[in-house]
């Protein structure tokens, strides 16, 4: 093997600079070329070759990309979490669990307000109570989410005590609108098993749905553990919110994949209400559970600041 040869191999083994731009450049051409000839007859004719050729190029280049992609994600790693501690924001997402859940709790806030919108104007064209009931289940979700944000911008200045107290207390709030909120999903479940309603996605769209689906339920179940390990009790409420919020999108999915895969055996109506049922229940449980366990910590709080007291 002489100089030249090795030297090339070693390039493919760890591409650098020109090397890399220049495969993903290729990568990517071959990739737009072997679609664009997919639209083309070329059966029997001298695009034939082409199309071979193309369909082979861009099968080699994109593994190989993958390959260089998979090669340097610990570097990637590096540099990305390097650069976030650096700064003030980025280096509290990463460390700070309670932070984390604050800024994602942002965007579920205003997701939950479209989601809520959205749902309430298709309410109102259609007359569909089923929309209504929707829409006023997101719209309860981004109130909670609101009021724990709003804790969170007022909450500096506050003595340990005092802080403490509130927090107890914005939990227990959270625990009485998941309750509320209950109301709304139930008369949406019970719509959805009377009227036979179902969400509807086209084409790849339910794939893209269902996988966005478990990842958020699997998150919301893997961040319950996490938040009980934190002393603030409004990290634990949102995540509480978050995997309601996440059972309603798996049935959601449910109701989806069997209006579209069903085989007119299947007893839709059963599978629908026995899941509903479940997620309905699961809510109105863990909504009085919250209630319980603010309402013990508000009075175990009382309780020490009245001895406090009385010691002085």
């Amino acid at each position: 093997m002489n100089d030249k040869w090795r030297l090339f191999l070693q390039k493919l083994k760890n591409p650098r600079g020109w090397v890399l731009a220049l495969v993903y450049a290729v990568t990517l051409l071959s990739i737009a070329g072997a679609m664009v000839i997919l639209f083309v007859d070329y059966t029997g004719t001298p695009l034939e070759i082409v199309a071979y050729a193309l369909f082979a190029l861009a099968a080699l280049t994109l593994a190989y990309s993958v390959y260089t992609i998979v090669l340097f994600i610990p570097k990637w790693r590096k540099s990305i979490i390097a650069w976030a501690e650096r700064r003030e924001f980025t280096r509290n997402l990463l460390r700070n669990f309670g932070f984390r859940t604050i800024v994602v709790a942002i965007g579920s806030f205003a997701m939950s307000i479209l989601f809520g919108a959205f749902n309430g104007v298709l309410g109102i064209l259609e007359r569909s109570v089923w929309y209504g009931a929707l829409a006023v289940y997101y719209i309860i979700l981004a109130f909670i989410r609101g009021g724990v944000l709003l804790y969170h911008k007022n909450k500096r200045g506050a003595d340990t005590a005092s802080r403490e107290y509130r927090q107890a207390k914005t939990y227990r709030g959270c625990g009485i609108w998941l309750v509320i909120v209950n109301t709304a999903l139930s008369s949406a479940i019970a719509q959805m098993i009377f009227d036979d309603r179902s969400f509807q996605y086209d084409g790849l769209m339910i794939y893209a749905t269902a996988a966005y689906a478990f990842y958020k339920i699997t998150m919301s179940i893997i961040n319950i553990f996490r938040a009980k390990k934190q002393d603030d009790l409004t990290v634990q409420a949102i995540r509480n919110v978050n995997l309601t919020d996440a059972a309603v999108s798996i049935l959601a999915l449910q109701t989806a994949l069997l209006s579209t895969f069903n085989d007119g055996i299947t007893n839709v109506s059963l599978f629908n209400t026995l899941t509903g049922s479940v997620v309905s229940l699961g809510t109105l449980a863990l909504g009085i559970l919250m209630v319980v366990k603010g309402n013990k910590r508000m009075k175990t709080l009382q309780t020490e600041k009245n001895d406090g007291q009385q010691a002085i």
